[in-house]
């Protein structure tokens, strides 16, 4: 067990570097370019706020393994990562229902960006008021005897399973409503819009395929006889899927979407060579449908 706890702490502290940074670009990219102020991108970059909330439960694990951490410290510890998680999670979902009513009411819609800042409120509502009910939930799990390596599960005790179960029903609805809407994009024939949503429908499920696999992995675990050192070395690991999904946000978007590839580089001060068509953002394009 002591081999294992030593390289998940480089797996981890690795995921960590590259996934904090990554997401931190995003969000600083989605408030320093006026390209990327459109209600999608601003909803885009709060996931990406989320996931680095998401990353503090990195934190709190390599503090645990060095500092004896009971299961009721290690709720507290995990609060930031835990919200992080429950509303990145729901996010996702936001996101595509903003995309569904971009092109099935594209007059409507236009009307609704005038007011930005009030549609992207109401988008958030279902995702933070989701992630503060898991916490509450959480929070009546708390027992101040048990140790444990503070991750994820271990935070939330059997609160974990009320998320576990949400958080697939959730995963449910997102594959048709993007597929849907990749869909209607690629009819439109509008190529720049194509790439950056195509960016999103991978980065999507990239994190829903995470999700899926990490709690497959948590419940089997629990399901199946096994010996308790394979059981708890698999519930250590099965974080990993998670995290390098939301690590991978950043390389996607930069490869995938030229208007995030651009506003990137004007961002650190690179020179971007000018296009041949004038870069849109997401709402302008679904205005002309």
């Amino acid at each position: 067990m002591d081999l294992l706890i030593i390289i998940l702490v480089v797996l981890y502290s690795s995921i960590f570097l590259v996934g904090f940074t990554g997401n931190l670009i995003l969000v600083l990219v989605t408030i320093h370019s006026k390209n990327l102020r459109s209600i999608c991108n601003i909803l885009i970059g709060t996931c990406c706020f989320f996931d680095l909330l998401l990353f503090a439960d990195i934190a709190a694990f390599v503090a645990s393994i060095f500092y004896e951490t009971t299961q009721r410290m290690c709720f507290y510890m995990n609060i930031p990562a835990d919200f992080g998680a429950f509303a990145s999670n729901a996010c996702v979902l936001a996101i595509g229902i903003d995309r569904l009513l971009a092109i099935t009411y594209p007059g409507k819609y236009k009307n609704i960006e005038y007011n930005k800042s009030f549609a992207v409120f109401m988008f958030l509502i279902f995702p933070v008021f989701y992630a503060l009910y898991i916490l509450y939930v959480g929070m009546e799990q708390r027992d101040p005897n048990r140790i444990v390596y503070c991750l994820l599960p271990e935070s939330l005790g059997h609160a974990y399973d009320l998320f576990a179960i949400t958080s697939f029903v959730i995963n449910l609805f997102v594959p048709p409503i993007y597929i849907y809407v990749y869909y209607k994009i690629k009819r439109s024939k509008r190529t720049s819009m194509q790439a950056i949503f195509k960016s999103l429908l991978v980065t999507v499920f990239l994190v829903i395929c995470g999700w899926l696999t990490t709690d497959l992995c948590g419940v089997l675990s629990v399901v199946i006889p096994m010996d308790p050192d394979l059981q708890k070395a698999i519930q250590l690991s099965c974080g990993t899927f998670i995290f390098s999904a939301s690590a991978l946000t950043l390389p996607v978007y930069y490869n995938m979407s030229k208007d995030y590839r651009n506003a990137i580089k004007k961002m650190f001060g690179f020179k971007v060579a000018p296009t041949s068509y004038n870069s849109v953002t997401m709402s302008r394009t679904t205005s002309r449908f």
